[in-house]
């Protein structure tokens, strides 16, 4: 009778446990439903776009980087990727927010160029948080690369915090930094200002903006990062080729290089060939 006992209670425990799986995974699907809803699906690019790529690849079902787009005119958008403090259910929500936060400072004003636009980004993030003079959650808030691009002026406008714009010109690679500050967070300065740098660009060149997913993945022979040098070469050498090629490419070297290790975070990589 109490090997009966122990079996049933080990069996309803079993049963509440599984009951308790499947309302996180039903939850976490409803939550990778919402994201999708507010993150612009990559073909909006197909407006201002002949050749372009997006790499997604959550850690997790949903994820905590996002990739933007927003059309000006026929001519002029604004694109950008982000990386916000976390990843899973915790980062999708820091990154919904972030990104409802760029959809309305954008629509406010959305002639500002891109530092300024990072700006009042910053404050929005700030007091949307509460993080005023709070030390819990210091930390919380994003990275972002942030581009115009004006296709009639042949112009790109960029804006960036703690990411860089990656622009390959005539075979050479130009890494253009963003600022060493965050978008949110309690940690620096709540009033920031960012650095606008403009591009002259020819038809043909290709911008990537991206998280630093990619490049902190751990795995090869001897289980290190993935750093940059081997990331810069990657987009270097196969520059010619298609951008969904190239993407596919990405995504093939990834899976290579992280072999049995656990993925470490997420990755976005945006990638555009910029036309006349």
């Amino acid at each position: 009778r109490s090997v009966g006992r122990w079996v049933q209670d080990e069996s309803d425990q079993r049963a509440v446990w599984q009951r308790r799986h499947e309302g996180m995974t039903d939850s976490i699907a409803y939550a990778s439903k919402l994201q999708g809803a507010m993150i612009p699906k990559p073909e909006v690019l197909q407006e201002q776009f002949e050749h372009w790529f997006v790499f997604n690849r959550p850690k997790e079902v949903v994820s905590g980087d996002f990739h933007w787009f927003h059309r000006l005119d026929e001519d002029r958008c604004l694109v950008a990727v982000a990386d916000c403090t976390g990843h899973g259910v915790p980062g999708a929500m820091m990154a919904t927010l972030g990104c409802s936060l760029l959809n309305e400072v954008v629509l406010q004003d959305p002639w500002r160029d891109p530092a300024e636009l990072l700006q009042h980004l910053n404050q929005r993030l700030i007091q949307s948080l509460n993080q005023k003079g709070q030390r819990k959650g210091a930390g919380d808030g994003m990275d972002i690369a942030l581009c115009r691009i004006d296709q009639h002026q042949r112009e790109i406008i960029f804006a960036g915090a703690f990411r860089p714009l990656y622009w390959i010109h005539d075979g050479q690679l130009t890494v253009i930094n963003g600022d060493r500050k965050p978008i949110g967070g309690s940690h620096f300065e709540p009033e920031r200002k960012f650095s606008a740098h403009r591009v002259a660009y020819h038809p043909g060149d290709r911008i990537y903006l991206f998280s630093d997913g990619y490049v902190d993945q751990f795995g090869g022979p001897e289980r290190k990062k993935f750093m940059l040098p081997r990331f810069n070469a990657l987009l270097l050498g196969e520059q010619h080729v298609a951008m969904q090629l190239q993407a596919d490419l990405l995504g093939r070297v990834f899976d290579e290089w992280r072999g049995p290790s656990e993925q470490v975070d997420d990755v976005c990589v945006l990638g555009l060939q910029l036309r006349a």
